[in-house]
């Protein structure tokens, strides 16, 4: 009991009431949090006679036969008669409210336990009937026991009778039948019923017509360029930006100005896109930048992942939001061979672009000016990258070289330059392509080359949260979400599901690079205004969905991977860190299903005792908490994932089951 500090003992109800029988005190201990305060002034001194109406003997002692009806709580606050006069409609199901003895997926025993919750009780003993009304629990207890709880998404007071007459959810045909994840049986009932069929037709003829305007008739394209660091990456692309007249002369003199002033006049270019203090101080990309450019046929979303082995995570998280890829290469003397051998960040680039499904790929050649633009250097670093990439899944004619300068903005627009001759052959067509090298090709003739992949508009609307902000003047109790749309499409004022906390949010304000637009669809970056969810229910990694198809949440996956050249071999309760779109989930591989060969995806043996380098199996994964995914066999973009160890990336995979 909290009340027993007075004395100094633990002692319970019943034998504080006893050996202080008939006494009056009061605690003048104001830093104490006591639960029982009395209500009114003259209680204070309490009468001994009274003393039970305050006491934890009150509400613990079973209910007396009384009439009090005509004994009221004069301090009891309008807050308090509504709880009182809610309470019927809570005890309709006692657990409902109390959640206690039911096994939950999100259970935390920091919140959710209760004095008595860690008694543990035999199946044959029955458990007491509290009494139903409130006329002995001080209000204020009461009021504590109903909002306190963290885990409110759906407060007990906004339940009607409505609510259980609701039609229940059915999966959609093409995505994976997988039920509401529930907090308890009673909770999630009442969740996935009150779910309500969009407002919007089924027919988006309208908004699709909206959206091929907005595109002005160009194809949607998102790159990221990656590459070992120190490759050049953000410099060759805010100077490709500067020349696009994407950035202005004042905001580029700004950069000059500032990188003078670090004593880093080269980096000018790059602080386009880095923009924070702490990397142009470093000098060093640590997280993704954004930015947006046009082509002749291509809207073009960039992203620009850092380089440093330190930051592999968010280059995984770029990357998991590309549809194509630039590859930058130090074409350097030294520093070509420090990123391409084992443990560079070329080599294991590549393989990460690849294992998140980007297939096409342009390789820049960059820093040629520093090598005076030698063709014998070029063709080297040409034949060593075609050999690697083909052995690591990428096809030939997918793959593009072209040599770059960065700094000097040579052969990124325009592609004169009397050194490049011997790229700029006449007998060579520019349409044709020899040897991975298309000559006279500049980097944004290759970007416009590139291929936009089919978008998934037609399945249940994915969007996979990246980052959670409150950004100014969008309305009280409206917060910030951004990350890209994986499939379907989404309008202004649209009802959508936040899983796994079940949280059903409103769209209000749908924003594509700081402008509002009417919808968008698979594949735009975007910025949702929400409303209706505790912002303390969002966090990176969870997805908003269509509420009449939600998205399976798991713990237990089983999946096919593809190990790398890994020092030690997997065994089962190997621990791993899962990679899955923008977060990060601890876990174990708990079982070897299958080992299956590489190339051929055959069958080799059942149950393997382990699993070696550059081989290939079925394991089965188990995360500490839930994600949010689909089978790959559904949806692409949200059935692969990356293992890593100890900051090296072990293998890829693909989601083929949802166990539990």
């Amino acid at each position: 009991m909290r009340h027993s500090d007075f004395r100094g003992m633990e002692k319970n109800a019943q034998t504080l009431d006893e050996e202080y029988d008939g006494l009056s005190a009061r605690s003048v201990d104001d830093h104490y949090n006591y639960p029982l305060s009395p209500s009114v002034h003259g209680e204070f001194m309490a009468d001994g006679t009274n003393r039970k109406e305050h006491s934890l003997h009150a509400f613990v002692a079973p209910k007396q036969n009384k009439n009090r009806k005509n004994k009221k709580n004069k301090g009891t606050s309008i807050v308090n008669k509504v709880v009182e006069e809610e309470l019927p409609v809570v005890q309709e199901d006692p657990q409902r409210t109390r959640g206690r003895k039911i096994l939950r997926d999100d259970f935390d025993t920091q919140f959710d336990m209760e004095p008595d919750d860690d008694i543990e009780r035999s199946k044959n003993e029955t458990v007491p009937i509290r009494p139903s009304g409130l006329e002995t629990m001080p209000a204020r207890v009461a009021t504590l026991k109903i909002s306190d709880r963290s885990d409110r998404s759906i407060s007990p007071q906004k339940q009607s009778k409505s609510t259980y007459d609701s039609p229940s959810v059915t999966p959609r045909q093409g995505v994976s039948p997988s039920s509401v994840s529930r907090r308890n049986e009673n909770t999630s009932s009442s969740v996935t019923s009150t779910l309500k069929r969009r407002p919007i037709a089924a027919d988006r003829t309208n908004t699709l017509r909206d959206y091929n305007e907005r595109l002005e008739g160009r194809d949607l394209l998102n790159l990221v360029v990656v590459g070992h660091v120190d490759a050049g990456k953000s410099t060759l692309m805010g100077h490709l930006l500067v020349k696009l007249k994407v950035v202005d002369d004042r905001t580029m003199h700004k950069n000059k100005t500032e990188a003078a002033r670090l004593g880093k006049e080269s980096f000018s270019y790059a602080f386009v896109l880095d923009e924070s203090e702490e990397e142009r101080q470093r000098g060093v990309t640590m997280d993704i930048a954004q930015a947006q450019f046009k082509t002749k046929t291509k809207i073009v979303n960039l992203v620009d992942a850092p380089g440093h082995k330190d930051f592999i995570p968010n280059m995984i998280n770029g990357a998991a939001q590309a549809d194509v890829a630039i590859l930058v290469i130090d074409s350097r003397r030294g520093e070509f061979e420090t990123g391409f051998e084992f443990g560079g960040q070329t080599r294991e680039h590549a393989l990460l672009l690849r294992a998140l499904g980007v297939s096409q790929l342009i390789c820049g050649v960059n820093k040629m000016d520093t090598i005076e633009w030698s063709q014998e250097r070029f063709e080297e670093i040409v034949k060593k990258l075609s050999s690697f990439l083909k052995s690591s899944g990428y096809k030939e004619s997918d793959i593009t070289y072209v040599p770059l300068s960065g700094w000097t903005g040579e052969n990124l627009i325009t592609p004169n330059n009397p050194s490049l001759s011997w790229y700029q052959k006449e007998d060579n067509p520019s349409n044709i392509k020899i040897n991975g090298v298309i000559c006279g090709a500049t980097l944004l003739d290759l970007i416009d080359r590139l291929k936009p992949p089919e978008r998934p508009i037609s399945k249940p609307f994915r969007l996979c949260i990246t980052d959670v902000y409150r950004a100014t003047g969008i309305g009280a109790g409206t917060v910030s979400i951004s990350g890209r749309i994986d499939c379907g499409g989404v309008e202004v004022n649209e009802r959508l599901l936040l899983r796994p906390s079940n949280d059903q949010v409103t769209i209000k304000t749908v924003q594509i690079e700081n402008t509002n637009v009417s919808s968008a669809f698979a594949g735009d970056n975007v910025t949702l205004n929400i409303q209706g969810v505790d912002p303390t229910h969002l966090f990176i990694g969870n997805v908003v969905c269509d509420p009449e198809y939600p998205i399976p949440c798991a713990t237990i996956i089983q999946a096919r991977i593809i190990i790398f050249n890994i020092s030690v071999p997997i065994l089962p309760g190997t621990p791993i860190v899962f990679h899955f779109k923008s977060m990060q989930e601890q876990g174990k591989i708990t079982n070897l299903i299958e080992e299956l060969d590489r190339s051929t995806g055959e069958l080799k043996r059942k149950n393997p005792r382990l699993l070696t380098k550059n081989s290939s199996g079925v394991i089965e994964i188990v995360l500490q908490r839930q994600i949010c995914c689909e089978l790959y066999s559904d949806v692409k973009e949200l059935g692969r994932f990356m293992l890593r160890q100890s900051g090296l990336t072990m293998a890829a995979g693909i989601i083929t089951k949802i166990i539990s």
